[in-house]
């Protein structure tokens, strides 16, 4: 492990690790607080089913934290995990994954918050955009977090927010060359980010019949990435008109100015984008080049329907970048179970995206699913109150480019008894924007993604239980990358032995198909011990 990988892996944990003073404060006051720290070791061979290879031999060794808090100053959850694979032979590699997720809401004061989150995990760097990454020695580490304080309060019949967060994203070094035959694309390094947002409003009936809001907000990101840049300033204002117990019209108008600037590569004597690790050499004495820019008008209208405090439907068509836009959400949250559904439309980056994924995550009954065999994320964290999320489409495709993001993610979570339930699938299309004129990337060339999670968890006991995911994302690529499917299944008993002593046992199967690539299909076995303290 290098020493920039040491640094990014104990970064993490230190993230991790840092709100325990809080959460240990909280719960001496609540006794509301979980702390988990465990090792683990297990054993895990593949077998390929279909194409060629061979059985590969790996003893995992772990070193993880769970925590888990609700009280009334502090709501978090952690579940972080260093792995190290020691490969069997000379084709199974040493490997190392950090993986795991941060989420913490802390109540400084009355109507003042201050929230952070991240998320560390391992994407592939091969050209199998969304193909899991089993072991392969074609990967990067993944990392995202963020920090930042939120503010509501009442001023009369005036509603008053305000919001302020700072992003980092970043993908390892450890890339691959582009792959042969594909134009040469680049690929994210880091990116620092902001985000604030302010707005004050009153309700309908309360000074006028119709509710008003007035909002502004400032975004930026900064890549390393072709020294990128990304502004959006916007202000609008918003009404709101019952027309029925449950039903209103909503609309809203405003004004926006997004920029977008990067420079040139380094180019060869034949004009070719110099590409290290991965990455285009920037130019630093170049000019900085517009990207893109939108600088008009922005509005929309639609309908809200709020049949109940548990249930709210909205849906808006209007105006914005140039063309129309659709977007829409549905929310429905049951005694144990809560469902959601979204359909977007806006510019976005992977390190936007990355850190909006990991922000959206809420509340401290989150179901992070993991990879038995290898340690990583599955793609979901599900919550049945509420506030999960998938990154299946931030993790496939990374790229350093910005790009027009639309789509339509849904979820849904129970828990129930013994049983617990969790379902993701969405849809989107990322069409890229680069500046005309440079050899970086085909303007306007598209990619879509398509995926499913499914998760089931059945309690046999107090310390026995069974865990079963099945998955599914195909990748449609925008160039000579390969179009990718990938699919796969696993199952996993958990077995108390002891009050601190479990042994667990897993098998499964994961496939993927890549254009004018044989189909690869590895059967999977797992048995490991693991001790809690």
């Amino acid at each position: 492990m290098s020493v920039r990988h040491w640094i990014s892996s104990a970064s993490f944990i230190v993230l991790a690790t840092v709100a325990m003073p809080a959460l240990a404060q909280s719960s001496r006051q609540d006794q509301r607080l979980n702390v988990t720290p465990y090792l683990g070791i297990d054993q895990v061979v593949m077998a390929p089913l279909k194409g060629e290879g061979d059985v590969l031999t790996y003893t995992n060794v772990t070193a993880g934290v769970t925590a888990e808090v609700r009280s009334r100053r502090v709501e978090a959850t952690i579940d972080a995990q260093y792995n190290h694979s020691f490969g069997w032979g000379s084709q199974a590699t040493d490997q190392d994954v950090i993986s795991g997720i941060l989420n913490m809401r802390v109540n400084v004061a009355r109507g003042l918050s201050l929230n952070a989150g991240g998320l560390a995990t391992r994407v592939r760097t091969d050209g199998l955009s969304g193909a899991a990454a089993l072991n392969d020695s074609f990967t990067s580490q993944v990392y995202a977090g963020y920090v930042g304080p939120s503010y509501t309060t009442q001023l009369g019949d005036f509603t008053v927010n305000g919001s302020y967060r700072l992003g980092y994203a970043r993908v390892e070094d450890d890339v691959n060359a582009d792959i042969p035959g594909a134009p040469p694309i680049g690929s994210f390094a880091d990116s620092w980010s902001h985000s604030l947002l302010g707005s004050v409003g009153f309700a309908p009936g309360t000074v006028l019949p119709i509710g008003l809001t007035a909002s502004a907000g400032y975004d930026r990101e900064d890549a390393s990435q072709l020294d990128q840049r990304f502004e959006d300033a916007w202000g609008r204002l918003d009404a709101t008109l019952p027309v029925s117990r449950t039903v209103a019209l909503v609309g809203g108008i405003g004004y926006e100015n997004i920029e977008i600037s990067q420079r040139s590569p380094v180019l060869d004597d034949d004009g070719t984008p110099i590409i290290r690790n991965g990455r285009y050499v920037t130019d630093k004495s170049a000019p900085r080049a517009l990207v893109y820019e939108f600088d008009d008008i922005i509005w929309d209208v639609g309908v809200l329907w709020r049949p109940s405090h548990r249930t709210s439907l909205q849906a808006r068509v209007g105006e914005r970048y140039g063309g129309m836009t659709y977007q829409g959400s549905f929310t429905w949250q049951g005694r144990d179970s809560n469902f959601s559904l979204v359909v977007f439309d806006g510019i976005d980056s992977f390190g936007r995206m990355i850190i909006g994924d990991v922000a959206a995550l809420s509340g401290s009954n989150l179901n992070v699913v993991r990879n038995p065999f290898t340690g990583d994320l599955s793609g979901c964290a599900f919550s049945a109150t509420g506030g999960g999320q998938c990154f299946n489409d931030a993790l496939s495709g990374v790229t350093g480019n910005n790009f027009r993001y639309r789509g339509v993610s849904a979820q849904y979570a129970l828990q129930r008894g013994p049983w617990g339930w969790g379902i993701g699938a969405g849809y989107s299309q990322r069409k890229f924007i680069t500046p005309q004129g440079q050899t970086v990337f085909i303007r306007g060339t598209r990619d879509e993604n398509w995926f499913g999670n499914v998760s089931a968890n059945y309690r046999l006991s107090d310390t026995d239980s069974i865990d079963t995911a099945v998955y599914v994302n195909y990748f449609d690529a925008s160039d000579a990358r390969p179009d990718v499917l990938n699919y796969g299944a696993f199952t996993s008993y958990f077995k108390g032995l002891s009050r601190r002593l479990s042994a667990s046992a897993s098998v499964g199967i994961d496939g993927a198909k890549a254009d004018d690539l044989d189909t690869v299909i590895n059967a999977m076995g797992q048995v490991g011990l693991r001790y809690s303290f």
